[in-house]
């Protein structure tokens, strides 16, 4: 019988079902079985696994993988990490290289061994037999997969014992009677959405520090592993312990906001590299990424330094949030000095506008979005320009100073009387 809490068996579930021949529900028809009939030719749940690349082409198979303030650069900043130089060290017995064997080192050159370690186990179970294991319908694991960002891989064995677990807890959340089906599916799609941008960018340094230590590609899946044996551990801690401060963070905000009564007030900002295009044409590609990735850095930095949110990179633009209306203004007077202090990242130009703005799934919409990005447009290079209600807040502050500009219609607005902004 399958069982649903998580952690109680479901992995030797998963096993007796992949020992006894399929574990194949659809032959013996539980409730997986008849999904499997009904599904079968559509796509499978699908795997983390080797052939389970994922949607956002990061796929927990080994070839695939965010920052603030006045601190170190991001994790993109330096474009390659110090790499351990695992060639000169002394290796523990189990680290030392064993008696070759043509099957053992068949499968390092095809980084199975890698992919195994990532994945937390060897993949050996079917979608079916992942959702029989946990005693989840087809169709509804389908969801969770589909949710997290992994394509379908139909009924190839590209499931481990974790993938069991993994659908055991978020099965769990609807049946607990404290939440639904649609709020696991939500818990799904934030942790798949963020942590694949966040596969991409950490697979991308270690292949830049791959390229500076010499690594060349035919031994890039053994190294990948040796230094993964080492480091995994630690880097899976971590990413726990910044993701519980970042809940703290957020709950603590929200809860401010509805003390002060100002829930939804936002003082919302854009910066923009001036001559982005052009540059972009005479750059070559790697230019291009670096002077990229020390805006960024540099942006997120300092935003996370003056009390706000990054809360979204478009390249040659940011977008932040921050509560107050000073704190926002800091921050934008505090990106024009750090962008002018760093070699090779043109002038910005940035707009901020206050007010009531929607919050969902991470990211802020609303007319006061639109219009701090209009403003931007209005803007010369090396200059804050705000809107009336910001400069409004921000009027009896003498640590700011503002100008008129004049009136000037805003697409879509109307007009508006906007200020430029300087420290006072």
């Amino acid at each position: 019988m399958a069982r649903r809490v998580p952690g109680d068996g479901g992995r030797d579930a998963a096993r007796d079902g992949a020992a006894s021949g399929t574990g194949d529900t659809a032959r013996n028809g539980g409730p997986a079985g008849r999904a499997a009939r009904a599904g079968a030719s559509a796509a499978g749940a699908g795997a983390a696994g080797t052939n389970g690349a994922g949607a956002n082409g990061t796929g927990a198979n080994g070839t695939s993988s965010d920052g603030a303030s006045g601190g170190p650069a991001g994790p993109g900043t330096s474009g390659a990490a110090n790499l351990p130089d695992l060639r000169s060290q002394p290796q523990s017995p189990a680290q030392q290289p064993r008696p070759p064997s043509r099957a053992r080192a068949k499968r390092k050159d095809n980084g199975d061994e890698l992919e195994a370690l990532l994945l937390g186990g060897v993949p050996r179970h079917t979608a079916y037999e992942v959702c029989k294991a946990a005693g989840i319908p087809y169709d509804e694991a389908r969801r969770y997969w589909r949710a997290m960002g992994f394509a379908d891989v139909g009924q190839a064995r590209a499931f481990t014992d974790a993938d069991v677990d993994a659908l055991l807890r978020l099965g769990g959340m609807p049946r607990s009677g404290l939440f639904t089906e649609d709020f696991a599916v939500q818990v799904a799609r934030s942790m798949g959405q963020t942590t694949a941008r966040l596969a991409e960018w950490q697979v991308d340094v270690l292949f830049d520090a791959f390229d500076t230590a010499g690594v060349g590609s035919e031994q890039m899946a053994e190294f990948g592993y040796r230094i993964g044996r080492r480091v995994l551990p630690e880097l899976e801690e971590l990413l726990v312990y910044v993701w519980r401060r970042q809940l703290a963070a957020a709950a603590g905000r929200v809860r401010q906001q509805m003390q002060e009564h100002a829930e939804g007030l936002q003082a919302v900002g854009f910066a923009d590299l001036v001559s982005f295009t052009r540059l972009s044409r005479q750059l070559s590609e790697e230019e291009l990424a670096r002077l990229v990735s020390v805006f960024e850095a540099n942006a997120a930095d300092t935003v996370a330094y003056g009390g706000g949110r990054l809360i979204k990179t478009l390249g040659d633009e940011i977008m932040f949030a921050a509560d107050s209306p000073a704190r926002a203004a800091r921050i934008a007077l505090d990106l024009l000095g750090a962008m002018r202090r760093t070699e090779a990242v043109p002038e910005l130009r940035i707009g901020v506008a206050y007010g009531h703005v929607v919050q969902r799934n991470g990211d802020i919409y609303g007319t006061t979005v639109n219009l701090a990005a209009r403003l931007t447009s209005l803007a010369e290079p090396d200059q804050i320009v705000v809107d009336p209600e910001l400069a409004e807040a921000l009027a009896s502050d003498s640590t700011f100073a503002l100008e008129p500009i004049g009136t000037r219609m805003v697409r879509g607005l109307g007009e508006i009387e906007p200020s430029a902004l300087t420290a006072g």
